[in-house]
């Protein structure tokens, strides 16, 4: 849903906004993104690339989402008139900031053509207040999730691509895809966050 809401934004936002007119933090983050080198000369390389890309488009999502709102506000100013505290809103924006620490434990390069990065992901981020960590989870978020990252190239001195990401999360009992294809909609649903 935050990624449809954040596509939408931006459509939005690149046809709505004038330049003069965007928000600073909107600026600072598109600027961050366009600024980003990426290398894919190495499998390791790849990897840390995608991963500095993921989090420009964090920061670049939470402010595109967050003017998004703001354009909303005449919907959502008359959704509250409507409703009491005791419904409670629906939060379309991630405000908070995520912070993970990540670490290639393996580079597995098996042919010219392909490798494997492995990596343990953790989620840095302080609690939320109110949120109860118990000693399982708290073990859990110390652990971090193993990831799987897949690369090929055409030949020998092409540049390496992820061509698929795993994981193995606490609750499995093997591998998963982290990106898979979307099916389409039967629009079967009533899909409650409209209702």
């Amino acid at each position: 849903m935050r990624i449809l809401i954040g596509a939408v934004a931006l459509v939005a936002l690149a046809g709505c906004l004038d330049q003069d007119k965007r928000p600073a933090g909107l600026v600072s983050a598109t600027e961050k993104a366009k600024g980003l080198s990426v290398a894919s000369n190495s499998p390791d390389a790849a990897v840390k690339s995608w991963w500095s890309v993921r989090d420009a488009a964090m920061d670049l999502d939470r402010e595109i989402c967050l003017e998004y709102q703001r354009m909303k506000s005449p919907i959502t100013d008359k959704l509250k008139a409507l409703s009491t505290a005791d419904l409670p809103a629906r939060e379309d924006c991630f405000l908070d900031q995520l912070n993970f620490d990540r670490k290639i434990s393996k580079v597995e390069v098996e042919s010219d053509t392909r490798a494997v990065v492995g990596a343990v992901i953790k989620n840095i981020t302080p609690p939320e207040p109110g949120a109860v960590l118990d000693a399982r989870d708290r073990q859990l978020k110390e652990a971090g999730e193993r990831y799987r990252y897949t690369l090929e190239r055409k030949d020998a001195s092409g540049e390496w691509k992820i061509s698929r990401i795993e994981n193995f999360p606490s609750y499995s009992s093997n591998w998963r895809d982290s990106y898979s294809k979307p099916e389409p909609s039967n629009n079967r649903y009533v899909y409650e966050g409209y209702q």
